[in-house]
């Protein structure tokens, strides 16, 4: 098939310009004007969890994420064309016979991910080259992973634009695999856990944290969640000695530890001042602390403990 090199600089191009979930379908519709496929399904997940991400060019098909995993594809073989697609896996915005190619690809890079993809061609419009968009498709689905990971890498230019606090993300899903994650995300985690390689996330990832974009520790390591689309972004730090208070009781803390009197932290905050002195009560003995200077001293160790992690983990 002609301009093959040209539609995989395209995609390239696509993984850098688009956001992430705004590439997957822009992926699939410069490989519908290539081949001539009258439409598209691709499902990428892991090992553990089939959910993933499913999308669908030019619009949904009415067929689901699981009746593509259910593809009769050959023992040893990647590979599968169908010369007419069985009523479940057909597009039901169209009205004429189709037929489908699909492949199965195991992505590189260590991550224990896989992609599902199925193209589908109408009389006229029929499969022509498979080797050519054999090299396509692997080539869409490695382009995939780099949009992942330049999204994530946009922490790390935080971290060096002065956020200390950032540099150390994460792309996962609800079980825990790591579909791209920042070079400070996996150092941390084998500073931790000693293992410098990682397909799964070795703690598990609390349900109402996912739920409520919510946060979590494990051991001396502080992730917060926030959903994106069908997967979670983990943005992970050291923990700190306010993490342990209730979001009520951290305002209060950084109020009282910047300097403000309880009469400043109530009228700020429209509670009285008997309720700022008890917060101040189970503050201090959450923190194990006696004097105001040492709530100060705590308050200010977010800027000095997050300090940069070594960029590289010796094997």
């Amino acid at each position: 098939m002609a301009d093959l090199d040209r539609v995989i600089q395209s995609l390239y191009t696509a993984a850098i310009e688009d956001d992430w979930q705004n590439f997957r379908p822009h992926a699939l519709q410069i490989l519908c004007e290539w081949t001539g496929a009258v439409s598209v399904s691709w499902h990428s997940y892991s090992s553990t969890a089939l959910s993933g991400s499913f999308t669908e060019y030019p619009k949904p098909t009415g067929m689901s994420n699981k009746q593509l995993l259910g593809l009769p594809m050959p023992k040893g073989n990647r590979h599968l064309s169908m010369d007419e697609l069985p009523t479940k896996l057909l597009d039901t915005n169209i009205a004429q016979p189709q037929s489908g190619y699909a492949v199965h690809y195991s992505h590189r890079g260590g991550a224990e991910l896989v992609s599902t993809i199925l193209l589908r061609f109408t009389a006229g419009n029929q499969l022509k080259d498979s080797a050519a968009i054999n090299r396509a498709l692997s080539h869409m689905v490695e382009a995939s992973t780099l949009a992942l990971r330049h999204f994530i890498q946009r922490d790390e230019w935080l971290h060096n634009l002065g956020r200390p606090n950032r540099g150390a993300a994460a792309m996962v899903d609800e079980h825990g695999a790591i579909y791209a994650a920042s070079q400070r995300f996996m150092n941390l985690l084998a500073e931790n856990y000693g293992n410098s390689h990682f397909t799964m996330l070795p703690c598990a990832l609390p349900r109402d944290a996912l739920e409520n974009n919510g946060s979590f520790m494990s051991g001396p390591l502080h992730f917060r969640v926030t959903r994106d689309g069908p997967l979670y972004i983990l943005h992970l730090r050291r923990s700190l000695p306010l993490d342990g208070l209730s979001p009520r009781e951290r305002e209060i803390a950084r109020a009282l530890g910047s300097g403000k009197t309880f009469k400043t932290v109530a009228r700020q905050y429209g509670i009285a001042v008997s309720t700022v002195a008890n917060h101040a009560s189970r503050i201090y003995k959450k923190l194990g602390i006696y004097r105001r200077e040492e709530l100060i001293e705590q308050v200010r160790t977010p800027m000095e403990s997050n300090q940069a992690v070594p960029a590289q983990v010796d094997a």
